[in-house]
This record gives structure tokens, C-alpha cells and sequence, in this order.
């Protein structure tokens, strides 16, 4: 059962609709416990290709849990979209069932130049984090899923005022919610079916080597 999974929830999730779904609260506070050990257990260079250091994120995932399957590079099995986020998640079963559906989402972006990194929010070829999921292209037809930020240069701080200046709806802007060894925010927006998606978002430091 997922709720006997289910640790203390942290504040932010008090006052959620997450608390009626006991498989996103499990997964989220599994995110929550584990993802500030992962820059500590990896050795990597500095400017790391994002598809190596989401490799090594799907290794330490699978060391680290019996509940859920991530599955990378997913493609939306009903056929909607054609784009693929960075992780699927599906409840882990033992007998297959082919109609199974993920129930949650995660893209993964680099924080580590200011122009660069406004593919966290969108881009002109439509390859922007936010932007997707707004587009109904990730997380097609979920209402909660999650984006993972690795932080290479400057504080959360620095990340959360300069993500936002560059989404021009204010109510959308991401919010902090806690700050420990990783930074948790959250965000709210509007998909083109006119529905919404709530975002966590989880940043992490990342310490690289010279060589």
C-alpha cells in the first residue's frame, strides 16, 4: 500500500489536492528524502552532457526504490503527443498489464548560463520545460508532475528570480517552498486543453571535478 509508504508530509504538501492521491504524495516525498544525496554520490566534469547526469540520476533511482518504474526517454503510449519527457513514472507491478499509464512526469534542465538556460521556460523550437507541459506535449492530460533543475552556477535564489522573469504571467511564476540542501518550488499553470498542471520543481546543487 502507498500509504504505508507515505513519510510525515512536508508542510507544503498540507494544504494540497496532492494529499487525495496517495501514489503522487509517495512519489514526491521519495523525491523529496532522496534527491539531496544524488549530487554527493556522482563524480562528474564540469559541463556534464544533461543526458549523461539524467543516466546517472536513473541508475541512483533504481538503487534507491521498490515502487516505482522510471521509465526514460517515455513516449506517450495513448498516442497524443509524440514528444518524450526525461522520465515516465509507472507504479512498479510485478505481473505486466498492458494497460497500465504513468501517472507522473519529470524533465530535467541545466541551470548553468543565463541564455542558455531559458530552455527551462521555453524556447523557439518548442523545447522548453515549462513551455511542453503548458503544451500538453509532457505530462499529457496529468495534473501534477515535476521538473528537476541542476544547478551548476549561482545560488536558488539567483535561479528562482531569473526562471521567473522570463514567464510573463505572474501567477505562474514558481514559488519557493523549501530550502535544505536542495531547493523545492512549485508552479501552477495553464494547459492549451485549458486545464492545469501543477509543477514541483527540485533543484540541486551539482559539484563537479576539474578533470
Amino acid at each position: 500500500m502507498y500509504s504505508d509508504n507515505i513519510r510525515e508530509t512536508s508542510d507544503y504538501l498540507e494544504d494540497s489536492d496532492l494529499l487525495g492521491d496517495d501514489i503522487i504524495v509517495s512519489l514526491l516525498n521519495f523525491l523529496d528524502t532522496n534527491l539531496p544525496e544524488f549530487p554527493e554520490k556522482i563524480s562528474i566534469k564540469k559541463n556534464t552532457n544533461e543526458e549523461i547526469i539524467n543516466q546517472k540520476l536513473l541508475r541512483f533511482f533504481e538503487t534507491k526504490n521498490q515502487l516505482f518504474l522510471f521509465v526514460p526517454e517515455n513516449r506517450d503510449e495513448t498516442g497524443k503527443d509524440k514528444r518524450k519527457p526525461d522520465f515516465g513514472i509507472y507504479e512498479k507491478i510485478e505481473v505486466y498489464n498492458d494497460n497500465q499509464i504513468r501517472f507522473f512526469d519529470i524533465e530535467c534542465k541545466r541551470l548553468y548560463h543565463t541564455n542558455r538556460s531559458k530552455q527551462y521556460v521555453s524556447e523557439r523550437d518548442g523545447g522548453g520545460g515549462i513551455q511542453r507541459f503548458k503544451e500538453n506535449k509532457h505530462g499529457v492530460d496529468l495534473p501534477y508532475s515535476a521538473m528537476i533543475g541542476y544547478v551548476e552556477i549561482e545560488d536558488f535564489s539567483f535561479w528562482q528570480n531569473k526562471v521567473n522573469s522570463w514567464i510573463l504571467d505572474k501567477k505562474e511564476h514558481l514559488e519557493i517552498l523549501e530550502i535544505r540542501k536542495i531547493a523545492k518550488l512549485k508552479s501552477t499553470h495553464r494547459k492549451i486543453t485549458k486545464k492545469t498542471i501543477e509543477l514541483t520543481h527540485f533543484w540541486l546543487k551539482m559539484n563537479f571535478r576539474d578533470n
